[in-house]
This record gives C-alpha cells, sequence and structure tokens, in this order.
C-alpha cells in the first residue's frame, strides 16, 4: 500500500481501495480505514520543502472522488468519518500554516525564496472550498456532529467524539479562511459557502456546542471560525435602521478601527497554525449595498453570482448568529478565552482574539440595544484588569521589539485592539449604568464592578503609559486618537464615581491630571489637534478638555507653549472655526501667556518651544527602533534634519547674543545647548560662530583664556558669571536630576549591609519620600495578590492590583511599572537604581526588559521584609492582618520552580536565557550566569 502511494498511479487507485457507492449508500471496504490511515501518515510525514503527496492527492482527485462522496453517503460508521474529516481538515490547512512549518519561514520569506509548491496548493484550496459549496456535503458534516451531541444524551462527550467535532470545525475554519478574490470569482464563492453553511443549521449546531461543558476542546477553533464568518461583513452589521449619514460615518469609522488592527493568529490544535494578517473589507461595497446599488451582472454569469436578494439573505443569517451568539454564548466564550490566555496554555491562540470579539461583539450589542442580562458576565473586573494587562505587557514587548529592530506589527496592533475593546466596555458599563430599567440586582451588580474598578490605580495609569509612549514613526494618529477618547471617556466615569461616593479610597482627580501636565504629554495631543479641522467633534473635545485642565486647574500653561500647538491655535483663529466659549478662552489664554513669557524670558519660552533638539532626538529614534526605510521617508526626513538644523543655528546664535561679552561665555553656551538636547564642545562652538562669522579668532582666545581660568578656580564658566537661569523644570524635586557623580564614592565606601539604609537617607534628603512610599506599596500590593489567591471574593477588602495579580496568577515576576515621567526619571537616580538591586529586584538591563521586576519567588512574608526595610508599615498598606499570615502561611508559599542548592545561590530561567541569583551580602543584583 504504502509503494502504491508514492507515485501518483498509486494515489489515484486508492479510491478503488476505499469501497464504492451502491443505491445512495457508501459501502466501505475491508482496507478502508487502512488506507485512510496510511494517507494521514503520508500527509503528516511529507517533506515540507515540496509537499509533493498533498499535490498528488490534488491531482488524483481523491477528494471529490471518494472523500466528498464518503462524506455523503457513509452511514453509522463514526471511525471512518474521523478519519475523512481529519485528512480534509489537513489537507485545506493555509499555506500560510505550511510555510511557517517548513522551517519558521514568514510569507515575506516565503514568496522571495519561491517555494516551489505554494502555487499548486493555493490552487488545490480554491478547488476544495468550491467542492465544498455542495449543500450535502456541508449537512452531512452538520448532521454527524449533531448526532454526537443527541447520542450523548446529556452525558459527557467521549475524547474520541470531542476531537471529532474539533476536526469539523477546523475544516471550515480552513475553508473561511482561504483568501478572497474579486477577480476570479474566489470572493463570490466565499460567500456562497457561508451562505450555505447557514443554511445548514450551523447557527442552531455551533451556539449548542459552545453551551456545552465540554467546549474548552474547540473554543479556540470556534473563535477563530466566528471571526472568519463576519471577515467583511463587519460593516454591514452596523448600517440597519440608521437614518443619517454622520451616524452612518460614524459606525463605519468604528468598525473600521478593529479591523484595521485585526491581526489573526491561528494556530492548529495539534500542530502549527500560525499567524495570518488580514485586513478587513468591503465597508464600502456594504455601504452601497444598503443604500440599494447593485453590482452589474451578464444573462451568462456564474452560478455562484449572488443577487442581491441572496446578499441580503446572508446579511440576515449574520444577524440572526450574531443575536444568537450574543444572548447564549458570548460571556461563555469571553470566559473560556481569558482563562485560556492567563493559563499555561496561552501559545494556543493568539489573544487578538478574544480583544476583537469583545470590541465587536460588545459594539453590535450597545447598537442592538441588547439587555444586560445577556452580556453582563463580561462585565467584570477580572476582564478589566485582564485588558490593562494586556496593554501594560504589549507595551513592553513593543519597546523591547524596536530595541531588537524586529517587525513591530504585532504588538502594535494588539495595543490597539485592547484600546478598542477597553472603550467598549466603558460605553458599555455607561450606557447600562444609566438604564433605569435595570433590575435591582443588576443595579447593585454595576456598583460594585464601579467599586472596583474605582479602587485600581493601574486602569487610569495605563492610558497616561500609552500616550507617552505614543511614537508618530511607530503608530498611527488613528491610535492616538482612539487612546485619547477612551481615556476622557474613563475619566467622566471615575468622576461621577467619586461624586456618587462609589469610590472605596480617595482618587486625587487632580494629581492625576498633573501627570498629563508634561511637554511629552501635551506633544501627543497637539499633534493630534493639528488635525482639527478634520476631526470629529469628539476628538476635539477630548484635547481641549484635557488642556483646558492643564491650563487651569494644573496651573501648567507652559506645558502647552509648543510650536504646533502655537501654530495649530492660529490656524484655528484664522480659519474663523465655530468655537465654544471654552475653547476660544483656552486659545487666547495661551497665546497671551505666549507674548508675556517671550517678552519676559526669552530663552526658557524658547527652550519650552524648541522640546527636543536634533542630538536628543536622533538619540531616542536610534533606542526605540530605525524608521521604516522608504524615498519617501527619507525625503521627509531629509527636510526635518534641515528644519532642526536652522532651529539649532538659530538657537546657538541667540544663545551668543545673550552671554556674548561675558567671561566664559563659550563655556555658558555649552552648558545651555545640552538644556536642548545638544552636545557640542567649546571648540565646536567656535567653530560654528566663526562660520558664521559671528566670533573671530581674537575673541575666541579671549573666551578661552576666560574658560580656563574658571576651570582652575573649580568653578563652571556659567556658574561664576552667574548666567544660568532656572526655568520651570528646575524648580522640580531634585529627584529628577539625581544625586551627583558623588554618590559612587559615597556607595563605594559602604559596607552592603549599609547601602539599603543610605539609600533610602539619600532620597528623603533630595524630598524622595513620596517615591519611596510609592516603591514600598508596590511590594504590599503584590503581597496582597499572592495572599488573595487562596480567597473567595466575598473574602477581599479590595480587588488586588490587576498588573500584580496576572503576573502572579501567573507565576511571573512583577514589573515595577514606571506609568509616569517622574517614576520613569527614578531609573536616572543612582540612589534609587541601587537600592532596586540591593533589595533584590530584577533590575531591567540584566534580564532585556523595560521595568525591573519583583522576583515571582518571593513568598507573602518575604515582600513583607522587604516592604518593611523602607519604612513602618500599616495595615491599610497591606490590606490584610499580618497576624493572621502565620496561621495560612502554608496557601502562601508557593513552589519555587528550579532547586535551591543553598540560599546565597540560585538559577533559573526566563524567556529562555538562564540566570543566577547571588545573596545581597555577596553581590549586587542579578547577572547572565557564565557559559
Amino acid at each position: 500500500m504504502e509503494w502504491h502511494i508514492m507515485n501518483v498511479g498509486g494515489v489515484s487507485s486508492l479510491g478503488s481501495n476505499l469501497g464504492c457507492l451502491e443505491d445512495s449508500q457508501y459501502i466501505p471496504s475491508d482496507e478502508c480505514k487502512d488506507v485512510l490511515s496510511e494517507i494521514m501518515r503520508q500527509l503528516k510525514e511529507e517533506d515540507p520543502q515540496l509537499r509533493i503527496f498533498r499535490r498528488q492527492i490534488y491531482y488524483s482527485h481523491l477528494v471529490e472522488k471518494d472523500l466528498c462522496v464518503m462524506l455523503k453517503y457513509l452511514r453509522d460508521d463514526p471511525e471512518i468519518f474521523s478519519w475523512v474529516v481529519r485528512i480534509l481538515a489537513n489537507l485545506t490547512l493555509p499555506v500560510e500554516s505550511l510555510i511557517h512549518s517548513n522551517g519558521g519561514y514568514t510569507m515575506a520569506e516565503a514568496t522571495q525564496t519561491g517555494l516551489s509548491w505554494q502555487q499548486g496548493v493555493e490552487s488545490s484550496l480554491h478547488h476544495y472550498r468550491k467542492l465544498f459549496t455542495d449543500k450535502l456535503v456541508i449537512s452531512s458534516l452538520l448532521e454527524e456532529v449533531h448526532t454526537l451531541v443527541v447520542e450523548s444524551e446529556g452525558y459527557p462527550l467521549s475524547e474520541e467524539s470531542c476531537d471529532v467535532i474539533n476536526q469539523v470545525l477546523l475544516l471550515l475554519r480552513n475553508l473561511l479562511h482561504l483568501p478572497s478574490n474579486a477577480e476570479d470569482n474566489s470572493c463570490k464563492e466565499h460567500e456562497v459557502f457561508l451562505r450555505i453553511l447557514f443554511e445548514c443549521d450551523f447557527t442552531e449546531r455551533l451556539i449548542k456546542l459552545l453551551q456545552l461543558i465540554q467546549r474548552e476542546y474547540w473554543t479556540v477553533t470556534a473563535v477563530q471560525l466566528i471571526t472568519l464568518i463576519f471577515k467583511g461583513h463587519t460593516g454591514e452589521m452596523f448600517l440597519q435602521n440608521v437614518t443619517d449619514i454622520e451616524s452612518v460615518t460614524f459606525i463605519i469609522e468604528q468598525s473600521e478601527d478593529s479591523q484595521e488592527c485585526l491581526m489573526c493568529g491561528y494556530q492548529h490544535s495539534d500542530k502549527d497554525f500560525q499567524c495570518i494578517n488580514y485586513l478587513e473589507e468591503g465597508i464600502s461595497k456594504n455601504l452601497r449595498l444598503r443604500q440599494g446599488s447593485s453590482e452589474n451582472s451578464s444573462p451568462n454569469s456564474s452560478s455562484t453570482d449572488l443577487t442581491n436578494q441572496e446578499q441580503e439573505k446572508l446579511h440576515k443569517y449574520l444577524e440572526v448568529f450574531a443575536v444568537q451568539f450574543l444572548t447564549k454564548a458570548f460571556c461563555n466564550m469571553v470566559h473560556d478565552l481569558r482563562h485560556i490566555l492567563t493559563s499555561p496554555y496561552k501559545t494556543m491562540i493568539d489573544d487578538v482574539y478574544i480583544l476583537w470579539l469583545l470590541a465587536f461583539f460588545l459594539k453590535y450589542a450597545r447598537h442592538q440595544r441588547v439587555e444586560f442580562n445577556y452580556v453582563r458576565g463580561v462585565f467584570s473586573t477580572d476582564l478589566f484588569g485582564f485588558l490593562v494587562y494586556e496593554a501594560v505587557v504589549n507595551s513592553e514587548e513593543l519597546v523591547i521589539t524596536q530595541k531588537n529592530k524586529q517587525d513591530t506589527t504585532k504588538h502594535l496592533r494588539r495595543i490597539h485592539l485592547t484600546v478598542g475593546a477597553m472603550r467598549e466596555l466603558l460605553q458599555g458599563l455607561k450606557l447600562y449604568s444609566e438604564d433605569s430599567n435595570l433590575k435591582k440586582i443588576d443595579v447593585m451588580y454595576l456598583e460594585n464592578l464601579q467599586r472596583d474598578l474605582a479602587s485600581s490605580s493601574d486602569l487610569p495609569q495605563m492610558f497616561l503609559l500609552l500616550i507617552r509612549n505614543f511614537q508618530m514613526h511607530t503608530h498611527t494618529l488613528k491610535f492616538l486618537q482612539d487612546v485619547i477618547i477612551t481615556n476622557h471617556l474613563l475619566l467622566l466615569l471615575i468622576d461621577l464615581w467619586r461624586t456618587s461616593r462609589l469610590s472605596k479610597k480617595e482618587f486625587n482627580m487632580l494629581d492625576h491630571i498633573k501627570q498629563f501636565a508634561t511637554t511629552e504629554v501635551m506633544q501627543k495631543y497637539g499633534r493630534l489637534l493639528e488635525n482639527f479641522e478634520y476631526n470629529n467633534a469628539i476628538v476635539n473635545n477630548c484635547i481641549f478638555t484635557m488642556m483646558h485642565h492643564i491650563a487651569g486647574d494644573c496651573e501648567k500653561p507652559t506645558a502647552l507653549l509648543q510650536v504646533q500647538i502655537l501654530r495649530t491655535f492660529l490656524e484655528i483663529l484664522d480659519g474663523n472655526t465655530p468655537l465654544t466659549q471654552e475653547k476660544s478662552d483656552l486659545i487666547e489664554f495661551i497665546l497671551h501667556k505666549f507674548m508675556v513669557e517671550a517678552e519676559n524670558n526669552p530663552f526658557s519660552c524658547a527652550l519650552q518651544l524648541f522640546g527636543e533638539m536634533p542630538v536628543k532626538l536622533e538619540k531616542r529614534i536610534a533606542e526605540e527602533g530605525d524608521i521604516d526605510d522608504n524615498s519617501e521617508g527619507e525625503e521627509e526626513e531629509e527636510d526635518d534634519s534641515t528644519e532642526e538644523m536652522k532651529k539649532e543655528k538659530d538657537i546657538l546664535l541667540m544663545l551668543y547674543t545673550e552671554l556674548m561679552g561675558q567671561p566664559g561665555a563659550l563655556g555658558a553656551i555649552s552648558s545651555k545647548l545640552e538644556e536642548f538636547g545638544i552636545k557640542k564642545t567649546e571648540e565646536q562652538i567656535s567653530k560654528d560662530l566663526k562660520e558664521f562669522d559671528w566670533l573671530t579668532d581674537e575673541n575666541n582666545t579671549k573666551e578661552s583664556e576666560v574658560s580656563e581660568s574658571t576651570k582652575v578656580k573649580g568653578e563652571s564658566p556659567a556658574k561664576s558669571q552667574n548666567v544660568s537661569k532656572k526655568d520651570e523644570r528646575s524648580s522640580e524635586s531634585d529627584m529628577d536630576q539625581g544625586p551627583s557623580s558623588s554618590s559612587s564614592e559615597d556607595l563605594t565606601n559602604l559596607d552592603d549591609a549599609e547601602i539599603v539604609g543610605h539609600c533610602i537617607k539619600k532620597l528623603k534628603e533630595s524630598s524622595g519620600e513620596v517615591h519611596l512610599k510609592w516603591l514600598q506599596q508596590q511590594f504590599c500590593d503584590v503581597a496582597y495578590a499572592k495572599y488573595a489567591m487562596s480567597w473567595s471574593s466575598f473574602d477581599k477588602k479590595e480587588p488586588e492590583g490587576f498588573v500584580a495579580r496576572l503576573h502572579v496568577v501567573q507565576n511571573k515576576s512583577v514589573p515595577l511599572m514606571l506609568y509616569s515621567e517622574e517614576q520613569e526619571q527614578l531609573m536616572h537616580n543612582p540612589y534609587f537604581i541601587t537600592l532596586l538591586q540591593f533589595l533584590g529586584l530584577h533590575m531591567p538591563e540584566d534580564v532585556g526588559l523595560v521595568f525591573p521586576r519583583i522576583p515571582h519567588f518571593w513568598t507573602v512574608q518575604h515582600l513583607i521584609d522587604k516592604a518593611s526595610q523602607i519604612g513602618d508599615l500599616t495595615k491599610d498598606q497591606l490590606k490584610f492582618d499580618p497576624v493572621k499570615l502565620k496561621e495560612r502561611k502554608e496557601m502562601t508559599e508557593i513552589p519555587l520552580p528550579f532547586k535551591v542548592e543553598k540560599m546565597d545561590d540560585i538559577t533559573f530561567e526566563i524567556n529562555g536565557r538562564i540566570f543566577c541569583f547571588t545573596s545581597i551580602q555577596q553581590h549586587r543584583g542579578w547577572q547572565k550566569c557564565p557559559k
């Protein structure tokens, strides 16, 4: 038998060995099961470089002559049916999956190398989908699934039955995944196949499967299948009952938000179904359809051509499926996916599925006014926490990917989808909370949820991090727009929770907003405001509201004194754009502030206006990763470079004009330039000034002599002449600047046992008490997350920190989240860095991450001890009674995932790399183990 399979004739002859069709019933041969088993083996073991066997099956017509016939006419033989379905599921695997299994190639790499089998396999896939537009084949598949469920009579299905059901869903998923092309009718074939699928009671069958206790066997496959069902149809789902064009446009835009970000990562349950990128298409087509337009069709068009009536029918099927899924299976699927993604089985599926599922179906539920009791399960503290965790983790991975100069597409899409899902959750929460017809039990449920969210610090801080991390050369303006709108929505809700006294602890809104009152953050708002004319009213309102609070409540109008913001304000005024009184007042106030500032303090004003200059900007971009290499981009970079060099020249001349004639002017200019991110020696400054004919050799000699004399006295030229002027930023805490280089000498002269106390003392002396309290609270939060793992939700005083909890649940080291600019500056303070090292945290440079880590193997007691080293603790900080800790100690000890030979030496693995820890009495932190 194996010899026959090795040639085309042998594959063709297999049909005679499988059986025959008699009186509309397929009679399998005695060798049928053996032949099918051998075919499956050959498919799994075929040469991935050639894929000869699956191509031979295609050319031999085995699928249409035998396998599909067996599906239609075979009766009462579940074992043979199982073999046939497995073979078909394997034969229809997408090209992307086969390419990835061939050494981990991407589609782009495969296209470049030109795999010989790719075109042949693609042809076979299109052929197979056309075969499956036979209604009898589809109905036979779904009927067999129905039979397996019915025959179980409510008892758990056998593992074999569960696997068969999953294989059927895999087959349907593969057929739906096939790329559609309008030029070769494959798009119409896809819609024909989808319509036939629904006509065979697919909706009823799938919903039933998703309600079974054993649905975990096929949850991953089912969500992939659902995603593909709505591929190309998401726009039309929101067009019903919409009359005004503005609402239509808004709904389409929101639908496209998810589509533009969508990256479906398929993974075979047995093998390696790999990532496949696609953008949803068909929005404009669907809009035309809803407006009554139709495509021209000739009398001799293919039988697969769909009339408008058939398209309307398909749309109705999709609506019915969406409603049935929302009301009967949506919450269960979201719960199951979240459980999988926070378990050791996370690699089974890409997290974009749950994100897309939430963004799309919650939007649809809101649009269709679905009652709260049907979607109540997704409005949970755990799900909000999961989305915060997703945003934080993917943001960090994005930075790492950029530094490694790798493709960032995957992380960008995940983050954008996370924001979209969070936006829908928050909008749904607001909508249902305002519903006066809710049952009392639902009202109480939502109030408890809002209390939990009001207690979270990670939720509001997440948006600050996303805005701060926005980079124009990496992200899109659409992403920034979505983040700012969603942040605005959250702040409105938090304010409502405060006034309704739903907060379990006091949330200081002003302190939170002050974190946005920086040049860095307002630069991002200003970038989005540049599109003022094209932004919708919601976007502009969010921008102006934040800027209004920055200039007013936070008393930081100077954060808005930036070239792009001032330019945009002037354009808005010149354009005679209708403005509210508040917007008009803000613009006039900032422009007046600029005029006063420019007159009274021109240097500080210039520093504020220009922000990051070329040297500093170039260094940051180099750290984050290269900008896309394209001719258009290069031209823009050249233009930007020319513009920045002009600014640099202007600043240099401005400083020289201000300081000329004073002793040590060149040294002072050098110091001032550093504040703009420009590093130049006195010699370089002298050379530049000569080129501009502003400095003669005689002047230069005098300046050099003065500079040298001040150096002998031990003073900088700027200090000796008292020419430096403190701008707004210099009045901030000394923590931002950190200790001088003498700190390293202080630490070197101390014993290891004294270093922690010394660092704490120095930080307190430099107004760092608040940062020490913050660090102490991080230890307490992780301790609480570990301790609360053994509690029921009713025993918890308040929910755990979102980021801490999900890292603890997965037994991962917990990141020390540096959300704000002020917190990030701590990592430039030698005393703070040394404190972290001697407390035993994993430092970013040691483990290749962005944030420091609290080790995952620290017990609750160990965490409390670490927090106590920083200062005295209270029960409010711990959120639990430490006295009870000893009574439940066995519940708080998490097994170590490594062998401890002695307490001074621990070896373990992080992200595939081996690390060792030597106790702080011997060494200062974590290092890679020597090979």
